[in-house]
């Protein structure tokens, strides 16, 4: 019998489309970072993390290890991430989470009279995550090296540190000191998003920022953020019309890290539905808690907008839509649709029928309202 056939078996029952719709909801629900990056960018990664699959795929089904010029296309791929900003423990976390993805694969296809071959599969399951964490970390950091200066990678490990909600150590008390940063109480979390700008703008943006005594300023993929001892504003950031600032009042450290993420949430979010401005977490509570649950926020949308999705129904959730933009008055919303009231009432009666939906109940209210009215 050759090496691993007992592997290549179990492998062959595993249909290779149900392993990558697997992967890709397990990244989406457990490595949120990735949500935060541009639509294209995490189409990008999970596109890599595919092509990641189906190399190991076929390690598994061969026990031979793929030659060194087949991890090319992985290190341009950790270059791309490097480059927008992407952190390497995000990276990392999330080949962590395709080994597991891929070892409940295994374990699920594999017969009772199979455990000499899922721990063969282990094997080279653990063997393939080290070689790849391995080149991509390689990859990661020297590309890094080349775009990132030494002060914001100073400036990186300290706002790290801050954010650990511990008291400041010796070491980052001394980095403090060395960048000039006065050590507080409690911080204002900012994110600056410049729409359409590379990471390369928002690495000058930082810049800037710190010279001008935002000390506590890096780039963080397609953003520029930090910590504050006030609430930034758009005259702190003086870059001109168009660009987005999502800001938050100070807390103490122990809430900093939470902070830090509904922050870069809002920031994405905005980013998404074309806002400018400066927009604060207090305004947008509802937007942070779907932007952060994304599979509950898609369950939800499913409810009430899939039963309407049909080209048939497209009057239905444009009046939908309509119904709640104009804050569930249906006098404003046949005007605004240029129909009669009572016909914007008997829309709204199909749609409960369609969708199951009570429109006088304030909890349904309110899912359409997040379903709808959020996106």
């Amino acid at each position: 019998m050759e090496p691993y056939a007992g592997v290549v078996a179990i492998v062959a029952r595993i249909p290779l489309d149900v392993a990558s719709r697997e992967l890709t909801g397990a990244l989406r629900a457990e490595v949120a970072a990735l949500n935060r990056l541009p639509e294209a960018s995490q189409e990008d990664i999970v596109v890599g993390l595919r092509r990641n699959l189906r190399r190991w795929w076929r390690w598994l089904s061969t026990g031979e290890p793929p030659p060194d010029e087949d991890f090319g296309p992985l290190r341009d791929w950790a270059r791309d991430r490097a480059s927008e900003g992407v952190r390497l423990e995000d990276l990392l976390r999330a080949f962590g989470v395709g080994r597991q993805v891929g070892w409940e694969l295994i374990r699920r296809h594999a017969r009772a009279d199979e455990t000499g071959a899922l721990v063969d599969a282990a094997d080279l399951l653990m063997r393939y995550v080290d070689r790849v964490a391995a080149d991509v970390t390689d990859t990661y950091l020297a590309e890094r090296d080349a775009l990132v200066s030494e002060e914001e990678r100073h400036t990186r490990d300290l706002l790290d540190a801050i954010t650990a909600g511990a008291p400041l150590d010796q070491h980052a008390l001394e980095l403090a000191e060395r960048l000039g940063v006065p050590v507080r109480a409690a911080y204002a979390p900012f994110a600056v998003v410049l729409p359409g700008q590379p990471l390369r703008r928002h690495a000058a943006l930082a810049a800037r920022l710190r010279r001008r005594g935002w000390r506590l300023t890096v780039t963080d993929g397609p953003r520029t953020v930090g910590l504050a001892d006030r609430p930034v504003t758009l005259a702190d950031v003086a870059q001109g019309p168009g660009i987005l600032l999502a800001t938050a009042d100070p807390v103490p450290l122990a809430e900093i890290a939470e902070l830090r993420e509904d922050v870069a949430a809002l920031a994405e979010h905005g980013r998404r539905a074309g806002l400018h401005g400066r927009i604060t977490v207090t305004e947008h509570l509802m937007e942070i808690i779907m932007y952060r649950a994304p599979n509950q926020a898609d369950r939800l949308r499913a409810r009430v907008v899939d039963p309407l999705a049909d080209p048939e129904h497209h009057e239905l959730l444009d009046t939908l839509r309509a119904y709640v933009a104009n804050d569930f008055d249906r006098s404003a919303t046949g005007e605004r649709l240029h129909v009669h009231r009572n016909t914007v009432g008997y829309r709204l009666r199909k749609i409960e029928e369609l969708t199951g939906l009570d429109l006088t109940s304030a909890r349904d209210l309110a899912e359409v309202y997040l379903a709808v009215g959020l996106r």
